[in-house]
């Protein structure tokens, strides 16, 4: 579902904010989270999904799986999110501010942190959060930030697949 990208209300507060750490545990992020709620840095509605993580807020609704998180993007103005691809491309597709953070306790710690550095490079869609020390000064910038709709670039790879398959052709590779 396409939808614009929903902003700050007129005071710079986010009414409704998301937090997903995906099928992961992210407890930092979750703790840190809790912490902004309790210090009223996030005074709207916070909903978090804690995957496999064993912190459990105390001063925000959470679960932690859904059939489909569908229904919690369609009341969010803002998503904050691990880093992991598939999640940062669905919810960029969904045109919602997003603030995203590496989850360096998994896989290679280094992943997501290039892949976040990556997107955010290219695009306005998304505040990359380079740690969880500063996500309350990020989440103070998402309220000013021009939050511009991500577009996804042009796919030109069966064009190379195709030329690849030429060039083999024009040589007549035999196998033995």
């Amino acid at each position: 579902m396409n939808q614009e990208p929903k902003a700050a209300d007129s005071e710079g507060i986010f009414e409704s904010v998301f937090v997903t750490v995906g099928n992961g545990n992210f407890d930092p992020l979750i703790k840190e989270i809790d912490k902004l709620k309790a210090e009223g840095k996030l005074p709207g509605k916070v909903i978090i999904q804690i995957g496999h993580g064993k912190y459990e807020p105390k001063h925000c609704e959470f679960f932690k799986f859904a059939p489909t998180l569908q229904p919690y993007y369609l009341k969010a103005t803002l998503v904050i999110s691990h880093g992991g691809p598939g999640t940062v491309f669905e919810i960029l597709r969904k045109k919602l501010p997003l603030i995203a953070l590496a989850n360096r306790d998994r896989t290679d710690p280094m992943h997501q942190v290039e892949f976040l550095e990556a997107i955010s490079a290219e695009s306005n869609g998304l505040i990359y959060c380079p740690s969880i020390q500063k996500l309350a000064e990020k989440i103070e910038s998402a309220k000013g930030h021009d939050f511009i709709p991500y577009q996804r670039p042009d796919c030109t790879m069966h064009e190379l697949v195709n030329d690849f398959l030429d060039k083999i052709d024009a040589k007549e590779f035999r196998y033995k």
